[in-house]
């Protein structure tokens, strides 16, 4: 049976998922498998930091490990890094001495939501990539 739907919580009742994007096919496998091949297994770090703003998830950004960081409501980031049991005190020391104010920090593993927005992005940026490879291969933009 193909269930094909925009509700992503949906595709956790499937044996396999699909994502795809304008006609291509991003990913196939379980809902599962897709979520363990973040980094870390798709272990995240979910912060509650007063005043969030831009230049915070810059800072986040910035610590070596961390590969994702998604805003996930005003005051909520989720972060992905790579070996999490290791780098999730440092990352908290970090900000701490760049004084981001936290009043919550919680561990948990990423749905499948995250996974999807992750993905999603990878492609947009991919895209973006290759927009500006054109551009300057055509003599648009010199450096």
């Amino acid at each position: 049976m193909f269930i094909i739907t925009h509700d992503l919580e949906a595709a956790l009742i499937c044996g396999k998922t699909a994502i795809l994007r304008q006609g291509k096919l991003l990913e196939f496998d379980t809902p599962q498998k897709l979520i363990s091949s973040l980094p870390s297994g798709g272990l995240v770090a979910r912060i509650s930091i007063e005043n969030l703003d831009q230049k915070v998830i810059k800072t986040v950004q910035k610590f070596d490990s961390v590969k994702n960081v998604l805003r996930v409501g005003n005051e909520t980031i989720e972060v992905l890094m790579e070996n999490f049991e290791n780098n999730l005190p440092k990352l908290m020391k970090y900000l701490f001495a760049n004084d981001v104010k936290i009043y919550s920090m919680s561990r948990d593993i990423a749905n499948f939501r995250r996974f999807f927005q992750i993905r999603i992005q990878e492609e947009e940026e991919k895209e973006k990539e290759v927009d500006i490879s054109e551009i300057n291969s055509e003599g648009g933009i010199t450096s």
